[in-house]
């Protein structure tokens, strides 16, 4: 399975946060380890990277915080009892700058370190419950083995965490052995190069989970390899583990009646009423749901229009009847050479944009979206939306009135009730985008900051659009910049910081934002993670002025002479 790419994005506070001025080099955090905690507990983590006393931490959500340890080696992560399952991205900083955000996951499940050795079948580590290991594949030619006992009628979930959400550069393999080291099954991909295996039980048995892996990016190697930031979390549980809900988007302000697919899944929680779905909740490509009797978050994405679910039979004979746009339709292609189709009326001239979610949310669906005319003609096929974006995107003209019908099948024809899709139907408007190079900041006052932003005009976007920085601290200006409809400045345009002399020394998150019309807006995103998550709020640092009677370097030295 290719790389997928996960999409997301941070709706960061925009707090400054006034500091000391002591110098003290900017902060370098590329990794912790562990990568994740248990809700309601106190995680220690090393920080791959260079810290000191006195460094911050700030996360992108509630519900957990930090502090650097006396020594500057460690940090100490705190979640909170009301912290909710996910993934988080937390900040270093100081007086000076700050570091990249680094991804931490919070689950509800006991946490346990690999203690090694633990290479061999017969010196697997052994647990005593559902638990997450958190681990390395550090040493030579590494491979980790844990043993667990599963119950009669359950099944073993193993899934691993480490290049799809955390980036860590390996791609895992992993197997399931009998306790005579006999390999039941194997599995390389699974969400993106992060493999998960479900192994059911009719009787008590106790079951081996070997991990090993290779380099994310393909080397002339040929073994498996070893790396001090092969970071991983494995988790192997025998109790409830969910894989998606149906329908698995909802419209903001409407209570929503859920099914939960999973493995293990007791009686009461296959059917969900989710309330948190609160009207002023604004709709986002992502977002998270979380239920106290489930150990991770599962993927549920809030719309601004209806939503439907496709419920068989939904194929060419009987398809699934849409009557208003825009529309989010929500499925699974659950069997081998299962197709969901969706018809709908159009008008000529009449343009929509179809987009097939599946890959992120890390399901093995490999869609493909076609459209016909009422006489079966194909008139678009999608597959991949880009080189790095694993579901279809079509773009689509109605060149007469009349129904056409949209399906949806598996690239290799498979099927199972893991194959889970959303299907957003909507009219396509002329939209823009705007791109960071950097995700945070350092001014200086006495010397504008230059903030360069590239700007993609897409479908016939040709509004003038007006750029300038938001929530920035006070005695901190930015004159707004225009983007011209066409020219040099309809691709980019450069906004300026400047910092007055009496400014505070102040650290936080700022927006970059542009605006047109009465109500257009686009916020300014930087990429994360390797572009698999758009930041939208870059952090800015504003330095302390430099103190009048310490003068430049020349003029002190006359200044000795004279004296």
């Amino acid at each position: 399975m290719r790389r997928r790419k996960f999409v997301g994005l941070l709706a960061w506070a925009m707090s400054g946060v006034l500091i000391s001025t002591v110098h003290a080099a900017v902060p370098q955090a590329k990794g912790l380890f562990p990568r994740g905690g248990q809700v309601g507990s106190t995680v220690e983590v090393t920080v791959d990277g260079k810290l000191a006393k006195g460094d911050q931490i700030q996360s992108d959500r509630a519900g957990v915080s930090g502090e650097i340890t006396e020594d500057g080696t460690k940090a100490t992560i705190t979640i909170a009892d009301s912290a909710a399952p996910g993934l988080y991205w937390l900040r270093f900083f100081n007086a000076e700058g700050a570091a990249s955000p680094v991804p931490f996951v919070v689950g509800r499940l006991p946490e346990v370190a690999e203690a090694e050795p633990n290479a061999t079948p017969d010196k697997a580590q052994a647990l005593t419950e559902s638990s997450v290991i958190n681990g390395k594949l550090s040493e030579s030619a590494d491979t980790d083995v844990f043993s667990i006992t599963v119950p009669a009628g359950r099944t073993l979930v193993a899934a691993v965490d480490a290049n799809w959400r955390l980036g860590s550069p390996v791609d895992p393999v992993m197997q399931v052995l009998n306790t005579e080291g006999v390999v039941l099954t194997q599995v390389d991909d699974d969400r993106g190069f992060d493999p998960l295996i479900a192994w059911p039980c009719e009787q008590q048995t106790t079951l081996l989970v070997r991990l090993f892996g290779f380099p994310a990016a393909p080397n002339s190697s040929i073994r498996f390899a070893n790396s001090a930031d092969y970071v991983y979390r494995l988790t192997l549980t025998t109790d409830v583990w969910p894989n998606h809900l149906l329908p698995s988007a909802a419209q903001s302000g409407q209570d929503t009646s859920l099914k939960l697919a999973g493995w293990n899944v007791p009686e009461d929680l296959q059917s969900i009423a989710a309330t948190a779905l609160a009207a002023d909740a604004p709709p986002s490509e992502q977002a998270e749901f979380a239920h106290s009797n489930l150990p991770v978050e599962v993927p549920l994405q809030r719309v601004a229009h209806s939503v439907l679910t496709a419920t068989e039979p939904c194929d060419q004979a009987m398809p699934l009847q849409v009557t208003e746009k825009p529309v989010t339709v929500c499925g699974v292609i659950d069997q081998n050479g299962d197709e969901d189709s969706i018809q709908l009326n159009v008008s000529k001239g009449e343009k929509l944009v179809f987009r097939v979610a599946s890959r992120v949310d890390g399901h093995a669906l490999d869609a493909v979206l076609r459209i016909f005319d009422q006489d079966g003609k194909l008139l678009s096929e999608s597959d991949d939306a880009s080189r790095d974006v694993f579901d279809p995107v079509a773009k689509f003209t109605a060149k007469a009135d009349g129904p056409i019908r949209v399906s949806i099948t598996d690239r290799f024809g498979l099927g199972d009730w893991r194959f889970a899709y959303r299907l957003h139907i909507e009219p396509l408007e002329p939209t823009i985008t705007a791109t960071l190079k950097a995700d945070n900041f350092v001014l200086t006052p006495g010397k504008p900051l230059e903030v360069p932003v590239t700007i993609a005009r897409n479908d016939g976007f040709s509004e003038e659009v007006e750029f300038t920085a938001t929530g920035l601290p006070e005695g901190v200006t930015c004159e707004a910049v225009k983007s011209a409809a066409k020219g040099d400045t309809s691709k980019a345009v450069t906004l300026k910081l400047t910092a007055s002399e009496t400014v505070s020394a102040s650290t936080g998150r700022i927006q970059i934002v542009g605006r047109w019309g009465e109500s257009g807006k686009v916020t300014a995103t930087a990429d994360l993670s390797g572009g698999q998550v758009k930041l939208t709020s870059p952090w800015l640092t504003v330095l302390a002025p430099a103190k009048k009677d310490e003068g430049k370097p020349e003029e002190k030295k006359d200044a000795d002479k004279k004296e």
